[in-house]
């Protein structure tokens, strides 16, 4: 790896890991809200005898790492290790700087935008890791552990650590508080998505029509857009006719829409949301 590369993978995990550290300390532990994983291992934790949460996720990490290279026989590598250590200094660090934080004692009060921005906060850092190759390690080690000895899959195998977890907290903190740790979930997790793949900017249009080579030519010569033909025959009349393949932005489909409407109204199209679109007019794949 080249120093340039190394450098910005670094820079970028650093930031992700402030990004978390502030989501956690700022809106997550003043609430007690507990999103699985072992920051809400911590939390529970934390409330209950008062440790650290930075040390507290430090050791759990340790160990859980300690499993991975036992019992896998793989890592999560060195950019992992680093994520999971900084992570936790940053915890600590930022609670005992006294960092403003948003404190909710019921909905009314701003409890759940307190779960809302919380999460989305702590999606966009631990998104910013994983968009570099590393992790921040917790429950999804205990998961693959699940998933090769139990025959599990990844998913169920993280479903039940976070379950535990979150009965942990419904017993220490009350049912309101497991629910906001659900919201926060969902948002943390779209909101990693949305980083890794983007927020579904980008559409490809499959477009069945007798006019696709008038269709075709509008496309390309009024909205630049490269256009695939792909091979296909119609199921009910057996006829052989090419369907139009067209990726887009999605500002870009109203004028789609139009040079449809001016072309052939009885135009059969189907649009789906990309995850992500490499090639010319796109992303550079790197």
């Amino acid at each position: 790896m080249s120093f340039g590369k190394a450098f910005k993978d670094y820079f970028f995990i650093t930031i992700g890991s402030l990004i978390t550290a502030v989501a956690l300390v700022s809106f997550l532990i003043p609430n007690n809200v507990i999103a699985g994983g072992v920051s809400g291992l911590a939390i529970i934790f934390y409330r209950l005898f008062g440790w650290w949460v930075g040390i507290q996720m430090l050791a759990y990490n340790a160990v859980l790492f300690v499993l991975a290279f036992m019992l896998l026989g793989v890592g999560f590598g060195v950019k992992s290790i680093y994520s999971a250590v900084i992570l936790s200094v940053f915890i600590d660090a930022l609670q005992h700087i006294n960092i403003p934080v948003f404190v909710a004692s019921s909905v009314q009060d701003g409890g759940l935008l307190v779960a809302i921005y919380g999460g989305a906060l702590a999606g966009i850092g631990m998104g910013m890791v994983l968009w570099r190759g590393a992790s921040t390690g917790g429950t999804d080690i205990i998961a693959m552990i699940l998933s090769k000895y139990l025959h599990l899959s990844t998913g169920i195998g993280l479903l039940l650590a976070d379950t535990i977890i979150t009965t942990m907290a419904i017993v220490v903190f009350g049912p309101l508080v497991a629910m906001y740790g659900i919201i926060t979930i969902f948002t943390t997790s779209k909101t990693i998505d949305g980083i890794l793949e983007g927020f579904g900017n980008t559409r490809t249009a499959f477009i069945i029509t007798e006019k696709y080579e008038e269709v075709k030519s509008r496309i390309l010569k009024d909205m630049e857009r490269g256009v695939t033909l792909l091979n296909a025959v119609g199921g009910f009349t057996g006829k052989e006719r090419p369907v139009l393949m067209v990726s887009l932005r999605r500002r870009e489909l109203g004028m789609l829409r139009r040079i449809i409407k001016e072309e052939d109204p009885n135009i059969f199209m189907i649009v789906v949301n990309n995850a992500e679109v490499f090639g010319e007019g796109f992303k550079h794949l790197s």
